[in-house]
């Protein structure tokens, strides 16, 4: 299941790579592979983009395009995450959560970082994200094609110019021969699958807005550090830490960065700077619910069954096989999606434990106050949003994991 979920992600950050598959491949599909495979997302996007403007009717540019916009995102913010050292892998963060989280390498030499320029690398993100989108909308119910081999994705995560082993990201979708290569992982993509990639465009999006139309320079002054080492920020200013700190049998940085943590916790209470930009979260996940419709009426229509990322019950080609896709699963889906496009809709009320009456999500858009966490847990901040009304029943998840052989998390990872 690590393997579905590694080439989920994957599939989210791009989709697209590998070595020309065989020499009557179309010309899109050998221009992406022959770029990518070098990690060259900037010419793959020159060269996409001229044909684009050649042929305006060539879905499968269009396509490609799209798929490359997506992955040149993606490169981009890593890079950025890089250059001021992200690395939420610390002693204290390990010992918080258990294991080390995160995939990018560590920076031995990062720049400062600003709680204003953090914000300027999410709204960058947002902005490449449009530009893919607007790509992909383009191509429409249209047919498309594009079968790529993803098991030699290259992306220059760090910005130096040679790819190296870090910057190898298709061996982990793959299986590997006995010397330990990757093994050939061979997608076809389609207009259903640009869909798709669109649905994860909007829920990035929506997470990104989300974080931007708040003011969390709090959170950021006091436990950012935790993620980037030179953040500046009160705490890394005004205050030097001990290198000899001893608490609780902790050393070496560990009790600074529970610390650091706990602060983070204790100070997500953050005021809404940007009501439009919160209503475009809501936006955008109505988006992703119609998007969703959209791709499984397309994949209705599909008369063929070559190498699916996204398979119909009746395409039994699909790339994941652990994870079957059955027409009750399907229906079941889309009726999930309609119940969450209720709630969004202040139609149907989520239940909070603590309480008898359910919270009204559609007037936390419409009428937004501040974000606090704990008391979110606790209670208090949702009693401005209770309401009677129909709730969501707790016993539908029961009958969900049913549905889903228990296992409803990867599909929902899988569908978007």
């Amino acid at each position: 299941m690590k393997k579905s979920l590694a080439v989920a992600l994957l599939a989210c950050w791009t989709a697209l790579c590998g070595p020309v598959l065989a020499q009557d491949e179309n010309e899109v599909a050998a221009t992406v592979q022959e770029h990518l495979a070098g990690g060259r997302l900037g010419e793959a996007d020159q060269q996409l983009s001229s044909m684009v403007a050649k042929t305006p009717d060539n879905a499968d540019a269009r396509l490609g395009l799209g798929f490359i916009r997506t992955a040149r995102a993606f490169e981009t913010l890593v890079r950025s995450l890089y250059r001021y050292g992200f690395s939420p892998r610390s002693e204290g963060y390990e010992l918080v959560f258990g294991s080390r989280i995160g995939t990018i390498a560590s920076n031995p030499n990062p720049e400062p970082i600003t709680y204003d320029q953090f914000r300027g690398i999410l709204s960058a993100f947002i902005a490449d994200l449009d530009e893919a989108d607007n790509v992909l909308a383009a191509v429409g119910d249209e047919p498309a094609k594009l079968k790529i081999d993803l098991s030699v994705i290259r992306f220059d995560w760090n910005g130096d110019g040679v790819l190296g082993s870090e910057d190898q990201l298709g061996s982990a979708v793959s299986d590997h021969d006995e010397n330990g290569n990757p093994l050939p992982f061979v997608v076809g993509f389609d207009a259903a699958d640009a869909k798709w990639l669109r649905g994860y465009g909007n829920l990035l999006r929506a997470a990104a807005k989300a974080w931007l139309s708040h003011d969390f320079s709090e959170s950021w002054n006091s436990g950012f550090a935790l993620a980037f080492p030179r953040a500046v920020s009160t705490m890394n200013t005004q205050a030097a830490t001990r290198d000899d700190e001893t608490i609780f049998g902790l050393q070496n940085g560990q009790a600074s960065d529970i610390a650091d943590f706990i602060s983070l916790i204790h100070t997500i209470r953050w005021p809404i700077v940007d009501k439009v930009m919160w209503n475009e979260v809501r936006g955008h996940l109505k988006e992703v619910i119609e998007l969703n419709r959209e791709t499984w009426a397309l994949i209705a229509k599909e008369d063929d069954d070559d190498n699916e990322w996204l398979p119909g019950p009746k395409q039994k080609n699909g790339v994941l096989p652990t994870l079957d896709v059955t027409e009750k699963r399907v229906e079941t889906w889309l009726q999930v999606l309609s119940q969450f496009e209720t709630v969004l809709d202040g139609k149907l009320l989520v239940p909070h434990w603590r309480f008898d009456k359910g919270v009204n999500v559609a007037r936390i858009f419409d009428d937004p106050r501040p974000f606090d966490l704990v008391l979110w847990v606790t209670g208090p901040a949702a009693v401005p949003y209770l309401e009677d009304g129909s709730t969501m029943a707790s016993g539908d998840w029961n009958q969900l994991t049913s549905i889903f052989g228990g296992n409803f998390m990867s599909y929902a990872f899988y569908f978007n």
